[in-house]
């Protein structure tokens, strides 16, 4: 795709966030994401009355596994940073991993294909299919699939045309 295309669609400045996720995730699945992430990228994870003062440079995948099963848990998150993009993820549930870019930080080609590699990273390191999608909703319009290294762009309708 082209990047006034992308622009227009896929990152188009709707004051919405854009998801990505992984379906179906296992905690092994969380598991070799945090080993991802931790390793390739730089990483900032905090937990409400933990860490606040002084984000951790890695993600604990024990304290997170373990955090899933306390009923009075606080907040955790984490950003990954790919560059000047802020790939947010909240730890919602070890059911589903999901993140969130601003589509206002994919400013060029270059950043849309900075996502891209991190995206493929994750399908390849866990054997799954990684979605874009609007954000907050279960049955978006999914603008970006990828399947280990092949990346399919959903028609996406835009005035009389579509894009592929």
């Amino acid at each position: 795709m082209e990047w006034e295309q992308l622009k227009q669609t896929v990152y188009r400045r709707d004051g919405g966030l854009r998801d990505i996720y992984v379906r179906d995730a296992s905690r092994a699945d969380w598991a070799a994401w945090i080993a991802l992430v931790n390793r390739d990228y730089p990483v900032q994870w905090t937990v409400e009355e933990y860490n606040d003062q002084a984000p951790a440079c890695a993600i604990d995948a024990n304290f997170i596994a373990h955090w899933w099963d306390d009923e009075e848990r606080t907040s955790t998150s984490a950003t990954i940073f790919l560059a000047h993009i802020h790939v947010q993820c909240y730890f919602f549930g070890d059911f589903e991993l999901e993140n969130d870019i601003c589509p206002s930080e994919i400013q060029c080609l270059a950043d849309h294909e900075r996502l891209m590699q991190y995206l493929v990273a994750v399908s390849l390191t866990l054997g799954k299919e990684v979605v874009m999608t609007e954000e907050a909703i279960h049955d978006a319009q999914v603008f970006v699939r990828v399947n280990g290294r092949s990346i399919h762009y959903e028609d996406i309708v835009q005035g009389a045309g579509r894009i592929h």
